[in-house]
């Protein structure tokens, strides 16, 4: 440990939580129609969707339903003006949703002409909009009107619009189906089952998998007969069937030579367990490594197998250290689930997802769920910024109790530039923590050219939630090959993503286990190295994460960090203390740097509304006295709120440099907010949501910051730390 003088961080930040009012509403809501307006506009279009159901074969419409888009006024993209009444009282069903951008009848003279809003996927019969229109034409009820005024448009869902095919696809025989259907839903499977065979077509021998609302299949059947499937109304997406992604190539071997390493003869610091998906291990770690794979599989490639030894080293020992003669010893012990079948069939990537899904849930039945896991592999899927991958969903739906933490690259494929330099499945996913790859290991550093970019789709907009060193042929990762017996140079976001968690391992342990998984992706999020100048949003998400576990439990002693492990509930607004101290120098100028984290149950059905809950968070210099950081006004429109301070995110993180003369006791403002099914939710059938908070307090050449922060605050303590010397860390 470096002898000089450091302050471990604050853990027991939940003592500065409190309880307190929220502020009232923003006042009465514009509306942009009247209900004539409202009768003017929709009612041809209900005509229009009458006559399209009753024209609809039956075989294509199960319970004789048609599926319509209601699409909502872009003032109106909240959940609590989702016109629910309207469309059960003349018995739709609502399906889900998805952001579409649109150019609204009328408009504010301040407000863009093009803007984004919600189109609501709704489900009836003829008699059903038939009752709709009725409604619309007659209705008295002030709720009711007010309603209908929020509709922009109402129309038919097309079967071209649901096409989504790549031309270049390796296996244009064969489709991935998105259905909004549920388990319970068997007649609509079979005349989904029906309809396909009619056209030549079979499901694939996997069957259907389910997440809320939506149900996905496989399936074979001829490219020209698509444009025919998708007549069935309830398709939702009809994709080409995904590719596993590939390693990243380095355009020559590591040249530089190293010495002798040799493995710790030790066991494991910690006895937690950590799950790493890939393509096997042929029993090349015996003392950290237990492999699991099922006796159906096929035995690895020597590609796959490269793969998943150079993973599971990267996790097990770091890059390897210039002057490094043995191994350090790794955190934890690894179950190395080998899911990378050799076969190359259509739904290999369909495969993976299968046999990780299970591996979770199996582990959490038996009692033992995993506290880490890695994914450093995926499918190549066209990013859409309006639906979910069945990668994403269903990963999100398993992780989102919050019990696992969870990385995942995101993908080799930034070289490729626009929409196919996106990130990849499952990286996009809001309960998983997206690892990108940075070129450099040194001072100066970038995003590495090979790694995947955002944009994510909001929620979940800033992705690659980090970047960690992920090599470039100037630089590789030397990782430790046991059957090379050797350093090799590698080089991917496969390999940044395992680097990544075994900085969390190695808080967990150092730490005893004394924070929740999500407060580990926080620390490490709060700690990250960022610079406007240098780096953009979309390349390195939050930063580039050190990969010195120590270096985020220990601050310089100028630096205070605090963690905040909290519980809050729909209607309980809470009060989150700054603990900057009243008796600095005058004139010192804090960074405050704040990291917010939550795991959220997910609408998968409902991409515009795609996390269930969401923090509203308002800093504080003062009573009274907004602090923009996490972005201005409380009651900006919905779509003013996901461009600016990303409310239903489930990450929030930000840094602003403060005058302390400005400040007077400043705090956190904390509101939990739920929805279901786009919709909002009662207080009382809400459950409680864990968070966590990290505050960094920066006072520049203030050297006592610590002891100035527990003189005031005398209830903060900081965290124990193991002493061990097996517990020494090794970068």
């Amino acid at each position: 440990m470096n002898d000089k003088k450091r302050n471990l961080l604050i853990a027991n930040g939940h003592e500065l939580i409190g309880q307190l009012s929220w502020p009232k509403g923003g006042g009465k809501k514009w509306l942009p129609y009247t209900i004539l307006d409202a009768r003017e506009a929709l009612h041809s279009q209900l005509v229009d969707l009458v006559n399209f159901a009753k024209e609809m074969p039956p075989k294509y419409a199960p319970r004789g339903e048609v599926t319509a888009r209601v699409v909502l006024h872009p003032s109106f993209l909240a959940k609590t003006y989702f016109p629910s009444t309207i469309l059960r009282d003349s018995g739709l069903s609502i399906l889900g949703s998805r952001p579409v951008t649109i150019s609204p009848r009328r408009t504010r003279s301040s407000e863009e002409s093009l803007q984004e809003t919600a189109s609501i996927f709704v489900s009836g019969t003829e008699a059903n909009f038939l009752d709709m229109d009725e409604r619309l034409l007659k209705s008295t009820s002030t709720i009711r009107r007010e309603q209908f005024s929020r509709i922009e448009s109402i129309d038919a869902y097309q079967a071209l619009e649901k096409l989504r095919i790549s031309e270049d696809s390796q296996w244009p025989g064969h489709a991935h189906i998105t259905m909004h259907a549920l388990e319970t839903d068997a007649d609509i499977l079979a005349s989904f089952k029906s309809v396909v065979e009619e056209l030549g077509g079979k499901l694939s021998n996997r069957g259907f998998r389910f997440v809320p609302g939506l149900t996905f299949v496989a399936i074979e059947i001829a490219p020209e007969k698509l444009r025919e499937l998708a007549n069935f109304n309830r398709i939702r997406l009809i994709r080409s069937l995904p590719e596993l992604q590939q390693e990243w190539k380095l355009e020559q071997p590591l040249t530089r030579s190293y010495g002798t390493v040799s493995l710790p003869s030790s066991t494991s610091i910690s006895s937690v367990k950590t799950a790493i998906f890939d393509g096997g291990t042929s029993n090349s770690f015996p003392d950290h490594v237990t492999e699991i794979a099922s006796s159906l599989s096929p035995s690895s490639s020597p590609k796959d197998l490269a793969h998943g030894i150079n993973v599971t080293s990267a996790f097990l020992y770091g890059h390897v250290a210039d002057e490094a003669t043995v191994l350090p010893t790794p955190f934890c012990h690894v179950d190395h689930h080998r899911v990378l079948p050799t076969l190359s069939n259509p739904e290999q990537a369909l495969d993976v997802l299968d046999s990780i899904v299970t591996a979770l849930r199996s582990a959490k039945v038996s009692g033992t769920p995993y506290r880490f896991a890695n994914i450093s592999i995926g499918p190549i899927a066209t990013f859409f910024d309006d639906d979910v991958h069945e990668w994403t969903s269903r990963l999100d739906t398993e992780l989102a109790d919050g019990r696992t933490l969870c990385t995942a690259a995101v993908g080799n494929n930034g070289h490729l530039g626009g929409e196919l330099a996106r990130i990849q499945p499952p990286g996009d996913a809001v309960n998983i923590f997206a690892i990108g790859a940075a070129d450099s290991n040194k001072k100066k550093w970038g995003k590495a050219i090979y790694s995947a970019v955002g944009p994510g789709r909001s929620p979940g907009y800033v992705k690659p939630d980090i970047v960690a060193f992920g090599g470039s042929n100037a630089e590789p990762v030397p990782v430790f090959n046991p059957m090379a017996g050797t350093v090799v140079g590698v080089a991917g976001t496969s390999f940044a993503s395992p680097l990544a968690l075994r900085v969390a391992v190695g808080i967990d342990a150092l730490s005893s286990s004394a924070f929740e998984p999500i407060t580990l992706q926080a620390l490490m999020i709060n700690d990250s190295e960022f610079s406007a100048r240098s780096h953009s949003r979309a390349d390195v998400g939050w930063g580039r994460l050190t990969l010195n576990p120590e270096g985020i439990i220990y601050t310089s002693s100028d630096v205070v960090r605090v963690v905040y492990q909290g519980v809050t509930r729909p209607g309980n607004p809470q009060k989150a203390i700054i603990p900057i101290p009243k008796n600095l120098p005058a004139g010192t100028k804090v960074t405050l740097g704040a990291t917010f984290c939550y795991r959220a149950p997910v609408d998968s059905a409902h991409a515009i509304n795609y996390t269930r809950a969401g923090l509203w968070v308002r800093a504080y210099k003062g009573p009274k006295r907004s602090l923009s950081l996490f972005g201005g006004g409380m009651y900006k429109t919905e779509a003013e709120l996901r461009r600016d301070s990303m409310r239903w995110d489930t990450v929030l993180h930000a840094k602003r440099k403060i005058d302390v003369d400005d400040l007077d006791n400043p705090y956190f403002h904390i509101n939990y907010q739920v929805r279901d099914e786009g919709e909002s939710v009662r207080i009382e059938d809400a459950v409680p949501m864990p968070y966590s908070l990290v505050v960094t307090i920066e006072a520049p050449g203030v050297l006592d910051l610590l002891a100035r922060v527990q003189e005031e605050y005398p209830v903060l303590q900081t965290l124990p730390v193991a002493t061990d010397s097996e517990t020494q860390v090794s970068t």
